[in-house]
């Protein structure tokens, strides 16, 4: 297996390139690791609330709609 010793030298390179929402052109730090908590936190809201949101931005107001339309559904015979 490949250790540190077997990495080809690098060398890091500061490309600016100003963000127009930002403030001062600033972006934001490690938005990119923000992939893998998302489904985690959508899976807690439908293990707290029995809601499935399966677009971003997960907001109260798609969840209320997602509780509202799930009550407002005929239930089944049982």
């Amino acid at each position: 297996m490949p250790g540190p010793a077997d990495v080809p030298a690098m060398e890091g390179v500061i490309l600016e390139r100003p963000s127009a929402d930002g403030p001062f052109g600033a972006k934001g730090v490690g938005e990119m690791t923000a992939n893998s908590p998302i489904p985690a936190i959508a899976n807690a809201i439908f293990d707290a609330v029995g809601v499935r949101v399966d677009t971003l931005p997960i907001t109260p107001e798609k969840v209320l709609r997602g509780i509202l339309a799930r009550d407002a559904a005929p239930q089944p015979a049982q």
